[in-house]
């Protein structure tokens, strides 16, 4: 027996399908550690703001040259944090676009493979009705 065309395109659909979902999978991951790095970054953001009014209260109210210097240390440190952050979140962006890339590239030959295949069904189905309408013609033709 024969294997038709669209039967021996199937481990080759399942495949392509696979990597998609995949790179579909990888892409999720990216999106979430993006929006994790994102939110980390806001949350350094806002304790520096914070801060900031503190440091602004407490030297209205007098502080020692040395609380002074605390303050700005710690300032700085999360002025570094921030700073530190935003590379990541650069990062996590740059990564996200390349997983989005991929799974569209994956995603495209996979509904390339997926269309080849029903075009090859269709084909088929077409000549398995041409071949049954043959038939069915040539046994009426020798009923008479």
């Amino acid at each position: 027996m024969v294997m038709v065309p669209s039967k021996r395109f199937k481990p080759i659909q399942k495949i392509t399908s696979q990597r998609e979902r995949k790179a579909a999978a990888a892409l999720g991951e990216s999106l979430q550690q993006r929006n994790a790095a994102k939110q980390r970054l806001d949350e350094l953001r806002a304790y520096h703001s914070e801060y900031l009014e503190r440091f602004a209260r407490a030297t209205s109210d007098g502080l020692s040259s040395s609380q002074v210097l605390e303050y700005q240390a710690f300032i700085g440190k999360l002025e570094a944090a921030i700073s530190q952050q935003e590379e990541v979140v650069i990062q996590s962006q740059q990564d996200c676009d390349s997983s989005k890339a991929q799974w569209r590239g994956r995603y495209t030959k996979s509904k390339a493979v997926q269309n080849a295949v029903e075009r090859m069904r269709e084909t088929e189905r077409k000549g398995k009705q041409r071949t049954e309408q043959s038939e069915s013609d040539e046994r009426a033709q020798r009923k008479r």
